[in-house]
């Protein structure tokens, strides 16, 4: 009989095997939030009634979202892992920039640490086209920097417990696509100088040959970018919000997606 019962004895783990058992389980488990997270609205993105505060709001949602609400991130958010697959994205997306970056940064310390060849006719040591190039510099170096702290941080906001937190109340989401965009504005200022310092010292160049070739490269560049926008849907948005404030102006009915 002792012999019978041994095997079951041996197999049935002790209460603290258990409960040890049990606790590491728990923690195995992530702390993540439910999959309905995004499917009701939060309470929290809806406008607040002061007036002042009411407007500042329509403002930050117009210039974050091209709308008037939180309504439009919403349905964007709450379908799957939006949230995760958005902040994926845009990790990726950044990884690109701060690759070009690196590229601003460099032509930009090139020209500030380098004579012109030709001082008469391409002079980039000039007092205005020096200045852009310094501050171009400087706003690549700290892109770059600013670059490199959102993407160390993206391991963290990318998980939905981060947004948990960030829709609890009704200014944390502005203040994080501002945090996400920052980088971007940093990116482009760098770049616009950089060409700024480009124009300039073409146009003051005394050769004629320079400004030609100057304005035609800028030129055929401009219309390549015109293009690109057309097919663009920033373009389209664009283009239909204006209409719809031209029409709303003008007392005209909007016209309907689906109407002749």
């Amino acid at each position: 009989k002792s012999a019978a019962t041994l095997p079951l004895l041996m197999s049935s783990p002790s209460p603290s095997t258990r409960v040890a058992s049990g606790y590491s389980a728990q923690l195995s488990q992530p702390n993540t939030p439910p999959d309905d997270f995004f499917d009701k609205f939060p309470p929290t993105w809806n406008a607040p009634k002061h007036f002042v505060s009411r407007h500042i709001f329509q403002i930050c949602c117009f210039i974050f979202t091209w709308r008037s609400d939180l309504h439009w991130l919403h349905e964007l958010l709450k379908e799957g892992n939006a949230w995760e697959d958005l902040h994926s994205r845009y990790l990726t997306q950044l990884n690109q920039v701060s690759t070009v970056q690196g590229l601003v940064l460099a032509t930009a310390a090139v020209f500030m640490s380098s004579n012109p060849p030709l001082a008469k006719d391409v002079d980039y040591i000039s007092n205005a086209s020096y200045a852009c190039l310094a501050e171009s510099l400087i706003f690549s170096l700290f892109g770059l920097l600013f670059q490199l702290k959102v993407s160390a941080s993206g391991i963290v906001f990318q998980q939905r417990s981060a947004a948990k937190i960030i829709i609890e109340r009704r200014w944390r989401i502005f203040w994080h696509l501002l945090g996400l965009v920052v980088p971007i504005i940093i990116f482009t200022i760098s770049v616009v100088l950089l060409l700024i310092a480009i124009v300039l010292t073409g146009f003051a160049s005394h050769s004629e040959t320079v400004r030609i070739y100057l304005s035609v490269t800028f030129a055929f560049l401009a219309t390549c970018h015109l293009v690109s926008i057309l097919g663009s849907p920033f373009y389209h948005h664009f283009s239909n919000l204006w209409v719809h404030i031209l029409r709303t102006e003008s007392g005209d009915k909007p016209q309907e997606e689906g109407g002749a």
